[in-house]
């Protein structure tokens, strides 16, 4: 029954993701450039082809697998987890990427039964400012922002 599953959600992210990638092809982006290198396709176009590969990825691991192990779920994790992410995506509209998600990597990490003090507190700050970081100056795509900071 797992294996099943595993196929169907592959199938799934493999099919959206080719559907999302040739959608990128249409009209609403065929923009004209603003004096860059690369129009405003190119970075949908390039997450979605490591989407696309990974999925496959899945897909072909699923198919090859052979059926595994029942596995107990524990439905109060699930659904903090849950809770977790729709607090987290809310905060970032409201108050920007970095600040919601460094109490939601630390409500994660607590969810997940990790619970070092320290480190949460080091990876809770260290992980968020680095994927800002990563999409600021590396990808050049700007995260949402703190209404705040913008009077400073």
């Amino acid at each position: 029954m797992l294996r099943l599953l595993d196929i169907s959600v592959s199938s799934v992210l493999l099919l959206a993701g080719l559907g999302l990638f040739t959608a990128t092809f249409g009209q609403a982006f065929d923009v004209p450039t603003f004096g860059g290198d690369v129009g405003p396709a190119f970075a949908p176009r390039l997450f979605l082809i490591v989407w696309i590969a990974l999925a496959a990825l899945a897909l072909v691991q699923a198919i090859r697998a052979e059926a595994p192990e029942p596995v107990d779920v524990n439905l109060s994790q699930m659904f903090a987890v849950l809770i977790i992410v729709c607090a987290t995506a809310y905060a970032v509209t409201k108050i920007g990427f970095v600040l919601a998600t460094i109490p939601g990597f630390a409500a994660f990490c607590w969810a997940f039964q990790y619970r070092k003090p320290m480190r949460v507190l080091i990876l809770s700050i260290a992980a968020p400012l680095s994927i800002w970081a990563l999409f600021t100056f590396g990808f050049e795509l700007l995260l949402p922002r703190s209404p705040w900071f913008n009077q400073i």
